[in-house]
């Protein structure tokens, strides 16, 4: 009997100190178009695993976006890894929790005009 006591307690042990998936914290502005989902950090673009996660994260976007292009700025935790295909990002971000979501900061600056003479 102390055996298996000693087995279980040692089997709780391992699985307690294995090492955990490291998430990081992640705030950028997100697009989910024509099946293609993108996070831009502002100094990092990050193509997006789509999943059901992922297409959470879009039905919360779509109650503010103004159109289908529309980047929306989203606060989420996930997993950065390299890209294993050679189409899109170099590297990809899994997303595991949403922390929340907010309208993309409004373009402030004036339009550019062309003089044509």
């Amino acid at each position: 009997m102390k055996n298996k006591f000693l087995f279980l307690y040692i089997s709780i042990l391992l699985l307690a100190c294995s090492p955990k998936e490291e998430l990081n914290i992640i705030s950028g502005e997100f697009l989910f178009y024509q099946g293609a989902a993108v996070l831009n950090t502002g100094t990092e673009i990050y193509g997006v695993v789509v999943d059901d996660t992922m297409k959470e994260l879009h039905e919360q976007c779509i109650a503010i976006q103004k159109d289908e292009y529309d980047m929306v700025k989203v606060y989420v935790k996930g997993t950065i890894a390299e890209n294993p295909s050679n189409e899109g990002w170099e590297q990809i971000l899994s997303i595991k929790e949403i922390d929340s979501i907010a309208p993309s900061d409004p373009v402030t600056s004036p339009p550019i005009q062309i003089n044509i003479d």
